[in-house]
């Protein structure tokens, strides 16, 4: 990591492992730029903050665990590789299951005006606050960085709800055609 006049990143690992909270925040201060660069190349773009967060949650509760301080660069990268992937997986889950909502609605004999018809009721019946992050983001293309300024929302939180609001409209569409194949 880098390493500012004096004090060394090995210095601030040994401090932070024996609870010198000052140190620890520089420390994480430290390792947030690299962090971020690496996920660039390992995760989506949408996972990369959540990425780097929790990584540096992580070496917030766990720096005291790490043996060898020449191996905390390894031990940090290897933190935001498992979550890149476990991110992905999710994902690559979730992928899986919209195809297998499409193909059901594909299934249906839904006229497109019927199918635009549902799709509007069932936004229009989300609480605010998902309704305004989906029309943001889905309706009008912005990215989630965009939304979550223009809600005054964290990002974190602008995902999170983008992502509810997808289930229950999910939720809303696909419950109805179950019922119908039956």
């Amino acid at each position: 990591m880098m390493e500012s006049i004096g004090i060394t990143t090995g210095d601030l690992i040994s401090a932070a492992q024996h609870g010198n909270e000052d140190a620890l925040l520089e420390l994480l201060q430290r390792c947030g730029p690299q962090l971020r660069r690496y996920a660039r190349r390992e995760c989506a773009s949408d996972d990369v903050e959540e990425a780097v967060q929790d990584a540096l949650w992580l070496l917030y509760r766990r720096v005291e665990a790490l043996r060898a301080i020449g191996a905390f660069s390894a031990w940090l990268f290897q933190i935001i590789r498992r979550e890149c992937l476990r991110r992905a997986r999710k994902r690559h889950h979730l992928i899986e299951l919209d195809e297998r909502a499409a193909s059901m609605l594909c299934e249906t004999t839904m006229s497109d005006e019927d199918l635009r018809m549902d799709l509007m009721s069932a936004i229009s019946r989300l609480p605010k606050r998902y309704r305004e992050i989906l029309i943001l983001r889905d309706v009008g293309g912005y990215s989630s960085e965009e939304a979550a300024i223009s809600l005054d929302i964290p990002i974190g939180a602008a995902k999170s709800r983008l992502h509810r609001a997808r289930q229950m409209v999910r939720t809303q569409l696909v419950s109805p055609l179950k019922m119908e194949c039956a």
